[in-house]
């Protein structure tokens, strides 16, 4: 019950009793209670489980043949008495104590779910907490294939993950030595072309001992980072030229600042050199270990990581889980799963939207906070779905769903009188 409050209010444990008190759920499972000093009791009690937690986690990593995405959040603790609390910045440049969130999310042919999580120090750095995770929820097996970010590309990521025996899709920095040497010229020498979500990719593969490393060249990422490029080398431009008119000026009045040396650096920068400064402007680069995939299907499990970048979102700013003001982390722990609970619900929802082709149109704060505005009166002993607004209608009708033969009587206990 704890959990399906929070998912639907995103509340502070304070207010679950009147959220309680004033929903349907009174009269589904009535006589419950969420008084402060039973909270407390009980984010304790469950936040010493934390084997027990693991255990429940690891079920759903033990599939086989998914791919597993890793990602680091970085969350803010208000409590000065957190053990894992540090000062640090997070996503947001706030400076404040947080603590590092390293999560595990699983693809399969059939779904996709965020399965595992472990809190480290504020200070941990994604990749020394990368084996630790691997080992505690029991990844160690070739059945898997881990997409990583770009943090993970490092030459000694990449032994531990041949250690592991692991598969991998990792993208690799911008001008590495292999891929420098390789890289095409022109468009027309890339061997391989497919379209991903309507848009033309050309590939590339360079063959390693142990592993591929496939260059991928997107038109529109090249016109975009060209229009960013440009943009950046015209504001640059603008700013010399004010600083040189400034320095002729002062030193028609013998009052120069600058050293003969220093104003002669003050060029402008040719818009032709961005081309080529940057030969692999609109590519990536993948490194991968999984040699029987081809340049699209390498693409297309990379392109995935948009699955756990939405579960971050979703979890921060869908669901208000950003922050903390817990005081230890035991109750942390507990609070953690908790979440990660509520977040299982909430992307099941997402998957569903997905499905019906409307995930570009209903997030899931659109789908909590208009369905929330669904009342029920009770009029002659009998309960009955109170009038919908129009916004409520029409999210119900895209979601292909109907209230009108719903009976409210029959989610009621059977002895239930009110």
């Amino acid at each position: 019950m704890t959990t399906l409050l929070r998912t639907l209010k995103a509340p502070r444990f304070r207010r679950l009793q009147v959220h309680y008190e004033t929903s349907f759920l009174a009269h589904m499972f009535p006589n419950m209670g969420f008084a402060a000093l039973n909270t407390s009791e009980f984010l304790q009690t469950l936040g010493r489980r934390r084997a027990a937690i693991s255990n429940f986690m690891q079920e759903d990593v033990s599939r086989k043949d998914v791919f597993i995405l890793f990602d680091g959040h970085r969350l803010i603790t208000s409590s000065k008495t957190m053990e894992l609390a540090e000062l640090g910045y997070d996503s947001k440049r706030r400076y404040m104590p947080q603590i590092n969130l390293l999560y595990v999310y699983s693809m399969g042919n059939d779904d996709t779910s965020p399965v595992y999580y472990k809190q480290y120090l504020g200070s941990s750095p994604d990749v020394t907490a990368f084996p630790d995770l691997l080992k505690e929820c029991g990844i160690s097996t070739q059945d898997y294939t881990i997409i990583a970010g770009k943090g993970f590309a490092s030459e000694e990521d990449f032994e531990l993950l041949t250690q592991q025996k692991l598969n991998y899709v990792v993208p690799i920095k911008r001008r590495r030595r292999t891929v420098a040497e390789s890289l095409p010229m022109r468009t027309t020498e890339y061997t391989d072309v497919f379209s991903y979500n309507g848009r033309a990719i050309q590939a590339f593969k360079i063959e390693q001992d142990e592993f591929n490393l496939f260059v991928y060249y997107d038109a529109q990422l090249y016109a975009n980072e060209l229009a960013d490029a440009v943009d950046r080398a015209n504001k640059r431009n603008e700013t010399l030229d004010k600083i040189v008119q400034a320095e002729k000026a002062r030193r028609a009045k013998g009052k120069g600042r600058l050293s003969d040396e220093e104003f002669a650096t003050l060029q402008p920068q040719e818009l032709r050199e961005i081309l080529s400064n940057s030969p692999e402007m609109g590519t990536v680069t993948l490194q991968t270990n999984r040699i029987d995939l081809n340049s699209q299907q390498v693409y297309q499990a990379y392109k995935q990581r948009q699955n756990i970048e939405q579960f971050f979102r979703t979890y921060s700013e869908g669901m208000g889980y950003d922050a903390s003001y817990l005081r230890s982390q035991v109750s942390q722990e507990a609070w953690l799963f908790l979440n990660h609970l509520s977040a299982l619900i909430a992307m099941e929802c997402i998957a569903d939207i997905a499905r019906l082709g409307e995930d570009k149109n209903i997030s899931f704060e659109d789908l909590r906070q208009t369905l929330g505005k669904i009342m029920a009166t009770k009029i002659d002993d009998h309960w009955r779905i109170a009038p919908l607004k129009k916004s409520v209608n029409a999210l119900m009708t895209k979601l292909d769903f109907s209230l009108s033969k719903v009976d409210l009587t029959t989610l009621l206990p059977k002895d239930s009188t009110t």
